[in-house]
């Protein structure tokens, strides 16, 4: 299977989030819907780097890898799932996706560059405390929902998390920006 695949599971679930922000729903619900359907091709994209990155160095021999990719492929499908029960709950689909990136940032305890030396970096976690606050904030304010007079807030909020870490990551302003570029 090409990698590009990676994109597939990730297309129908985006596409129909952008035709959730447009549907007659509540406003909060339509912004939580356009957040989601901002990040869907950034996290197929991170998929899609990562595992391209795995590929690449396959050859190593390094304890470290299988746990990365574990927890990579684990982090994907959990991806996915999340973006799909996004369609049927929003804030427990992103809940999921949020909780996905979590998961990733707290377990992978590498950075794979197939392309230095040496290809595979630690990254300990106190180099990945921005992204997990960001990612407890996220947590946080989806924590909230519940609360119907917020929500409005909330979903802005969300949007603005997802926004902030886009331009940040694609203007080459922060840390995130991809290897790849």
């Amino acid at each position: 299977m090409p990698l590009s695949a990676v994109f597939l599971p990730f297309l129908p679930a985006g596409l129909a989030l952008l035709v959730q922000a447009a549907s007659p729903i509540p406003l909060s619900e339509r912004i939580l819907a356009l957040a989601l359907a901002l990040f869907c091709p950034e996290l197929a994209y991170m998929a899609f780097v990562d595992l391209k990155n795995m590929s690449a160095i396959s050859y190593h021999q390094d304890s470290r890898l299988e746990c990365f990719s574990k927890v990579t492929y684990s982090t994907i499908v959990l991806e996915a799932v999340g973006f799909y029960t996004g369609l049927v709950s929003l804030p427990i689909g992103a809940v999921i996706i949020i909780a996905s990136q979590l998961w990733f940032n707290l377990l992978a305890d590498i950075q794979i560059w197939p392309e230095a030396s040496p290809a595979i970096i630690s990254l300990p976690a106190s180099d990945r405390r921005g992204v997990l606050i960001a990612n407890g904030l996220g947590l946080g304010l989806l924590g909230l929902w519940p609360i119907q007079e917020i929500r409005i807030w909330l979903a802005f909020g969300s949007l603005a998390l997802i926004a902030l870490f886009l331009v940040l990551k694609y203007s080459g302003i922060s840390s995130l920006s991809d290897p790849l570029d």
